[in-house]
């Protein structure tokens, strides 16, 4: 059978042709962006990778969702670079990246904005009017984050925390409300015995503020150059337990 000169002629140029790699961020890993690197979190393993700024961002464009432009405004070229290559197999094999759209989200560093105020203590006052009154309720929140960080897989916790926030807040948090009993978690926190640690503490008191439906935000951060991460619970701008100074020198990585 002859063949059509126009089909012969286009055959060989379309044999070239190849299709764009395509990359999708998984559900469980979060980016945060520092001078040097990139921080992802993976939640499912518990664990903080940094990765070269440079070499992340010329992967970047093979990303679904990525946003920055190219280095100096260079056009996209039809496959990433080898180095890029390398990180993209290297993050396929962790399960951050994944060749499926399916459960994907668009490669985005966190937005989450540090908090301008702290929350002032109550006076002894009100102490003392609410010291035993909410005991049982502080120490079962303490016995229950305590439970799950000895038990329980990090992204479990992280998942239950979440379900648990009512999807229909108001949209103010309030502050009246929760200074006395943050007063009292502070106060009652030297009769337990665990040592001060943001992970159990920020979870003691988010589950302590939600016995009275109260439910600030769990919020994870960073910093690179050297690496240290950090948690905190932060409502409405303001820090709840920690101060503003503290948690200002980290880049939110993820919040619930």
């Amino acid at each position: 059978m002859a063949l059509n000169p126009a089909t012969h002629r286009f055959a060989p140029a379309c044999a070239q042709l190849r299709v764009p790699p395509r990359f999708f961020l998984r559900p469980h890993a979060f980016l945060s962006q520092a001078p040097r690197h990139w921080v992802i979190l993976d939640v499912n393993r518990d664990k903080y990778l940094c990765v070269d700024r440079r070499q992340f961002e010329a992967l970047g464009p093979w990303v679904q969702g990525w946003e920055l432009s190219p280095a100096q405004g260079a056009p996209v070229a039809a496959s990433p670079p080898t180095e890029a290559t390398a990180l993209a197999d290297r993050l396929l094999s962790l399960q951050i990246l994944s060749e499926q759209a399916v459960g994907a989200k668009d490669a985005r560093a966190t937005v989450y904005a540090h908090p301008c105020d702290a929350v002032d203590p109550d006076s002894p006052e009100t102490l003392r009017r609410f010291w035993w009154a909410h005991a049982g309720a502080f120490f079962l929140s303490c016995a229950k984050a305590s439970r799950q960080l000895r038990k329980e897989r990090f992204e479990s916790i992280i998942a239950s925390t979440r379900a648990r926030k009512p999807c229909d807040r108001p949209a103010a948090f309030d502050v009246g409300r929760a200074r006395p009993l943050l007063t009292v978690f502070d106060r009652l926190r030297w009769f337990y015995p665990r040592p001060y640690l943001c992970m159990f503490d920020s979870l003691a008191l988010i589950h302590f503020l939600a016995h009275f439906r109260l439910h600030p935000d769990w919020v994870f951060g960073v910093k690179a150059d050297p690496f240290e991460a950090h948690c905190w619970v932060q409502a409405d701008g303001m820090v709840l337990n920690d101060t503003v100074g503290r948690v200002s020198g980290f880049t939110p990585i993820m919040y619930l």
